[in-house]
């Protein structure tokens, strides 16, 4: 049986990578035969990042600034494009054809036996700038078996205007489940049932993720942070730890711009390289959900720190595995450094999770009337 499964698998970062890969594997675990639809949406392109990029920022706006701006973000593109098409070409099977639009899909659908939006922020209007109805499967054949595993909206509720479009775009779905508390409660409130299930990186265990960890990256023990939003606070914080802790400072980055910023730069390693810093860090301290969810995964000391929007994923993860404590909401607390996590009761809490998973999804592979349960 072949599933077609589309998400936002070509953004460029190592938690749209990541999710992709653990979703394939974990339909591959059921016998399907899994393929990734190459959808890449507006600005995600290679051909188009670097455009994208300017035209977000607030340098695009001055002719002279954004010249400067291009020429400075060039070499971080180039580099994000080497790596994340090395790790795709390598390990996600992706549709023989790229696809750009709603129209493209429709014009070549791609051949299943069931219809799957996978994980990530693909109901984030926010994010995507709009609501996009490939993310919501308007491509697949009338009457066609269609499911979501994981889906996220990122966002403690929906706004007004897209609340009527969304509800009739969820209608055709067989079987609904998402990321976080807060989206099951939004798509209760339009009466639309669906389960919370877990992030596709924490369906994988630590051994499953061995297979792909590349050797370490760094030889003496250190801590590790991984930072997606700018912050000044968070910097000085990270600087303070370490030399509490007396343990290297490291640092993964997107951008070259922190490569004044103290303690060792790493500039976009290898998607098998990033999972190989996780894996053999002392500490975390982290911003991104995905840092959370590999540090919880593999049993790591690790600081949250809330970005400054679209949180809710982290917080989610937190208090489903009990671990609320591990959000840093002062920075004057060095305390938290210290405090043990019982990571034998974070692990049974996601043991019965994956348990709980694997029910849905055996249930949403299923040809039944009983799918309407969900």
């Amino acid at each position: 049986m072949k599933i077609s499964i589309i998400t936002l698998h070509n953004i460029k970062n190592y938690g749209s990578a990541l999710q992709t890969y653990a979703t394939q594997c974990k339909f591959e675990q059921y016998g399907m035969d899994v393929e990734i639809v190459d959808f890449n949406r507006k600005g995600t392109s290679d051909d188009e990042l670097l455009e994208a990029l300017v035209k977000r920022s607030k340098f695009g706006k001055n002719f002279f600034t954004r010249i400067l701006y291009r020429e400075f973000q060039r070499p971080n593109v180039k580099k994000g494009c080497s790596v994340f098409n090395e790790f795709f070409k390598k390990y996600i099977n992706l549709t023989p054809n790229k696809y750009h639009t709603l129209a493209e899909l429709r014009a070549n659908i791609p051949s299943a036996d069931i219809y799957c939006t996978g994980s990530d922020q693909v109901w984030n209007s926010g994010w995507n700038e709009g609501i996009l109805e490939e993310f919501f499967l308007e491509y697949a054949p009338k009457g066609s078996r269609c499911i979501t595993y994981a889906s996220s909206i990122g966002k403690d509720k929906l706004d007004d205007w897209e609340l009527n479009r969304t509800k009739e775009l969820l209608r055709k779905y067989n079987a609904i489940s998402v990321r976080e508390a807060s989206a099951v409660k939004i798509l209760s409130d339009m009466s639309i049932k669906s389960v919370q299930v877990l992030d596709p990186t924490l369906i994988l265990d630590t051994n499953q993720w061995k297979k792909i960890i590349d050797k370490p990256v760094i030889k003496e023990k250190y801590i590790l942070v991984y930072q997606i939003y700018r912050n000044k606070q968070f910097d000085k914080y990270a600087n303070a730890v370490a030399k509490k802790m007396g343990y290297k400072l490291v640092r993964i980055s997107y951008k070259y711009d922190q490569l004044l910023k103290k303690g060792k730069f790493i500039m976009m390693p290898k998607v098998t390289e990033f999972l190989s810093l996780f894996y053999n860090a002392e500490f975390v301290i982290t911003d991104s959900f995905h840092g959370t969810g590999f540090s919880i995964n593999f049993n790591k000391k690790f600081i949250s720190i809330y970005p400054y929007k679209y949180s809710g994923r982290i917080s989610s993860i937190l208090k489903l595995t009990g671990l609320e404590e591990r959000h840093l909401s002062v920075y004057k607390d060095f305390e938290i450094i210290n405090k043990e996590i019982d990571y034998k009761r974070v692990n049974e809490i996601l043991s019965n999770e994956r348990k709980k998973t694997d029910q849905f999804l055996k249930f949403a592979l299923k040809i039944t009337e009983e799918q309407k349960k969900f």
